[in-house]
């Protein structure tokens, strides 16, 4: 197989599986067949986004009696 294959998360999805669980087992599955994601799963593979968010609020809701 010489192209990347649709979105593999929707794939699977619409097959039933459970993507959210199965995630990254379908994205290396499909990586076998296309150079282009195979090298981003390569350079993303240690990059995480668990954080604490910085953003505070614009504003804070009252309660107001009308």
């Amino acid at each position: 197989m010489t192209g990347c294959t649709p979105v593999p998360t929707e794939l699977a999805r619409n097959e039933g599986r459970d993507y959210l669980a199965e995630g990254p087992d379908i994205l290396a599955a499909a990586a076998r067949g296309c150079v282009p994601l195979a090298q981003a799963l390569t350079v993303w593979k240690d990059v995480t986004f668990d954080y604490a968010s910085t953003d505070t609020p614009d504003f804070v809701p009252t309660l107001s009696v009308a």
